[in-house]
């Protein structure tokens, strides 16, 4: 019975420690931590922005869940590529008018 408890507090405090380390390694703790190198407020905003796009593009390529939209399987497709070319807004921008003029054609048929 010792033995089990004292491996239960052995296990729990190797969790609390991990838990406490991961927070060692968000941006904010590394660059506070190496302020010579860090990005400026500016460029953290401006990356801040393309996460943002990035999560605008996810949504835009899933916007019908429920069934296939080949729209949304060729914008999702051109996503990716588009990506190791222009910056996240940049490729959100594209991809918000190809997806409007796809859409438009594809009620015209």
């Amino acid at each position: 019975m010792r033995s089990i408890l004292l491996l239960i507090i052995l296990v729990l405090s190797f969790q609390a420690n991990a838990n406490a380390n991961a927070n060692e390694f968000t941006y904010e703790k590394i660059s506070t931590n190496n302020p010579g190198v860090a990005l400026s407020v500016k460029e953290v905003d401006a990356f801040k922005m393309h996460g943002k796009c990035l999560v605008g593009l996810k949504e835009l390529n899933f916007k019908k869940k429920d069934k296939f939209d080949p729209v949304a399987e060729w914008t999702s497709y051109r996503t990716l590529s588009l990506l190791e070319q222009f910056p996240p807004c940049e490729v959100l921008v594209m991809m918000e008018v190809a997806r409007k003029e796809l859409l438009k054609k594809q009620e015209q048929r």
